[in-house]
């Protein structure tokens, strides 16, 4: 129906199908950078990844867009409704990789799987599979995938797996029946919902990419009706904003006022005044929602201090960086210990872990120091050599942490600056690489014997370092980039 508007808006094209389109990714909202990560990922990780979006958030679209800015090296199976049983997934994949599917048995068809991966690793290819809607699996359907990150040589395991799905991923994953699965997951990503003022450039984008060349279309009471009812989602915001320019096409408006907008929440049965309700709860809720939740809190710090032994650091002294008395054990606003001033660091813990010995190595973070105005090449120098000297050890395995892909060699001093403050220096590592057939270079921090290890690391990691996004890399795989 959308088509019948296109030519009184002079457009070119549809600009709210809700068909995934990628000419019409919106790389806003940490889009882009996710993006770029999923791409990283399949490139170069040996192991599951999981995206995890809400229904309607463009998680499809996502995916499809990775999918076709891959390398022509990377062979992909590309599940769009996985809900087979155990003995279909296998087969299902076999056939998408052009086997013959005439095996009978689940253990011939991964058989045969498994030869036809070692064959395409001999050519120097690898695969990747990516299973959407993966929320809808059996439980025993997907532990038949997990067992498929089992197959390997000697260095790489044959096949990459991302699965994408709403929530309800994470939650099934929760199955104890899951757990190997679980164990396998080396990151995480999640799709947020648009924000206000990045959903009015999402829909700004989509109608320039239709041939848009007008002014606003959508009046500010219209943008407002509209983000209102469609909760920042995607699909939703196509759905209605495309019933919107019906409706002014029909009046013979030339721009979509607000009543355009509420016909269409009519039509779509959607109600934004109950969504407001949700959104903005009664004023007297929320006063006393915060006159309990206030005292509880203070009371709580209180007796997490006393419990411990600990006098609390305040937020103020850390974000001043005031100096903290060495007879103070330091906390960092992360929650991780921070070494003392005698240079002693006290070890990090999960909560609820013993003072016994880790069976992971405690992620080291430091005091907060001042960011120096003079950029030190002869620190950078020693990252650089650090970073060369392990590389040419051909003994040297494991696994580390890449916190950031940097443009040039010029960010670098400032960005180790940066991540000083969080970390020991002496586990920094970094070293410019060609990746895509661009130049950067990349950051990177900590060595572990275990992909295990590793993830725990991760996952220890402080907020400020995860800006970018960081992953688990293997230095098998750092070492086999090419230098520019």
């Amino acid at each position: 129906m959308s088509a019948l508007y296109l030519k009184h808006f002079d457009l070119e094209k549809s600009p709210f199908q809700i068909t995934p389109d990628i000419d019409f990714f919106f790389s806003g909202s940490q889009r882009g950078g996710m993006l770029t990560a999923l791409l990283h990922v399949a490139s170069h990780e040996e192991g599951i990844v999981t995206a995890v979006a809400e229904v309607g958030s463009g998680k499809t679209l996502l995916a499809r867009l990775m999918i076709s800015r891959l390398p022509p090296d990377i062979s992909t199976v590309y599940l769009a409704n996985p809900c087979f049983s155990r003995d279909e997934i296998i087969s299902a994949i076999s056939r998408d990789l052009g086997l013959s599917g005439q095996c009978t048995t689940t253990e011939e068809n991964l058989a045969g799987l498994h030869h036809e991966l070692l064959r395409r690793h001999s050519l120097g290819q690898r695969v990747l599979l990516v299973i959407d809607e993966a929320h809808a699996m059996p439980p025993e359907s997907l532990e038949e995938v997990r067992l498929l990150s089992n197959l390997e040589t000697d260095r790489h395991k044959l096949v990459n797996i991302m699965l994408f799905g709403q929530p309800e991923l994470d939650t099934l994953l929760q199955d104890r029946r899951l757990r190997q699965v679980r164990d396998r997951v080396i990151h995480r990503f999640e799709l947020p919902p648009l924000p206000k003022d990045e959903a009015v450039a999402y829909i700004d984008h989509r109608l320039r990419i239709a041939g848009w060349r007008g002014g606003r279309l959508f009046t500010n009471g219209a943008l407002g009706y509209l983000l209102k009812a469609s909760q920042g989602r995607a699909r939703r915001i196509n759905l209605l904003a495309d019933k919107s320019l019906l409706a002014a096409y029909a009046e013979g408006a030339r721009q979509v006022e607000r009543r355009h907008v509420k016909a269409a929440c009519g039509e779509l049965h959607t109600d934004p005044a109950s969504v407001s309700r949700f959104a903005l709860p009664d004023w007297r809720l929320w006063a006393t929602g915060l006159g309990l939740a206030v005292p509880m809190a203070l009371m709580a710090v209180l007796m997490l201090g006393w419990l411990r032994g600990t006098p609390i650091v305040p937020a103020d002294a850390l974000a001043s960086k005031m100096p903290v008395s060495s007879a103070v054990a330091a906390v960092s606003r992360d929650g991780l210990p921070v070494s003392s001033p005698e240079g002693k660091q006290s070890p990090a813990k999960l909560p609820g872990s013993s003072d016994g010995p880790q069976a992971f190595p405690a992620y080291p973070v430091q005091a907060p120091v001042e960011l120096r105005s003079d950029h030190d090449p002869v620190r950078v120098q020693a990252v650089i050599k650090r970073t060369e000297n392990f590389l040419a050890d051909k003994n040297s395995r494991g696994y580390t942490l890449q916190l950031a892909s940097l443009p040039s060699m010029e960010p670098l001093s400032g960005y180790i600056e940066l991540i000083e403050k969080h970390v020991d220096s002496s586990t920094i590592f970094a070293h410019d690489r060609t990746y895509n057939g661009k130049s950067s270079v990349a950051v990177y921090v900590g060595q572990y014997a275990s992909e295990q290890e590793a993830r725990r690391a991760l996952h220890q990691l402080p907020e400020a370092l995860k800006n970018n996004q960081p992953i688990v890399r293997t230095w098998a795989r750092i070492r086999q980039e090419p230098k520019p």
